[in-house]
């Protein structure tokens, strides 16, 4: 089978996007580290495609262990870049009971899984968490102005004004486009049902499409806005370690 995923596709438009990209990135800074209250510590990215958030992060002193991605071409330039990278689905990927920081899933990675296979990986990834640590999910909700453009632009053949606009604020019209499309409220009942209770969101990229690589734009609390948004879940200090996840 090949591999629908391509580093041209992220790498190109990050280079020609670079506000975007600041600002994406500031978001998932602030996640990880709780807006700069709590160091990352061992942290594991999820779906990381080709390691360009997670070199930038290393630029600022915020270190990924490593990597899981499940596409070879993706997997092998994150592995270009000097990252310990697992080619491999997260849900199949053995990690120990707290054993981890921080894991994170940049850029909607979760929503190419189903639901059944997701609330099993939360509960997993509360295990894998130590007491206090975070799993932050950074995603383009369903009804945010480029969630809604990307969808639209499924049905849509040949030219037209969402294309364009798309063109200025996404990667590609050929990139592979995530299955499932679920709201912040929905990944938060499958985090609590997986064991989280304390939760937090941040988001950016809320000026119209057309306008978002202008300047970079800054990170503020909430999910009711921002074309790029950030749930995160941290793990009780004072978890009981009797409960079972499973």
């Amino acid at each position: 089978m090949t591999d629908a995923f391509r580093h041209e596709y992220f790498d190109d438009f990050e280079r020609d996007h670079p506000n975007i990209f600041a600002a994406k990135l500031g978001l998932l800074r602030t996640a990880i580290t709780l807006d700069g209250t709590r160091d990352i510590g061992y942290t594991v990215s999820v779906g990381a495609g080709t390691g360009s958030y997670e070199t930038a992060l290393r630029s600022d002193g915020l270190v990924v262990d490593r990597i899981i991605e499940p596409s070879a071409n993706l997997a092998a330039e994150a592995r270009s870049r000097g990252f310990d990278v697992t080619e491999a689905l997260a849900q199949d990927v053995p990690v120990a009971d707290e054993s981890i920081d921080t894991v994170f899933y940049n850029g909607s990675a979760f929503g190419f899984i189903d639901e059944a296979t997701l609330r099993d990986l939360f509960r997993a990834h509360w295990r894998q968490l130590k007491p206090g640590g975070v799993l932050a999910l950074l995603d383009v909700p369903p009804a945010s102005a480029l969630g809604l453009a990307v969808q639209a632009s499924f049905r849509i053949a040949g030219e037209s004004y969402i294309g364009e606009v798309l063109r200025s604020s996404w990667y590609s019209a050929d990139t592979p486009h995530k299955e499932y499309w679920r709201t912040t409220e929905e990944y938060r009942a499958f985090l609590e049902d997986g064991g989280f209770t304390q939760f937090f969101t941040w988001q950016t990229l809320r000026r119209h499409l057309i306008y978002q690589n202008d300047a970079v734009e800054p990170v503020v609390e909430g999910y009711q806005e921002g074309s790029y948004v950030a749930l995160v879940a941290r793990k009780d200090i004072e978890s009981d370690h009797h409960i079972d996840r499973r």
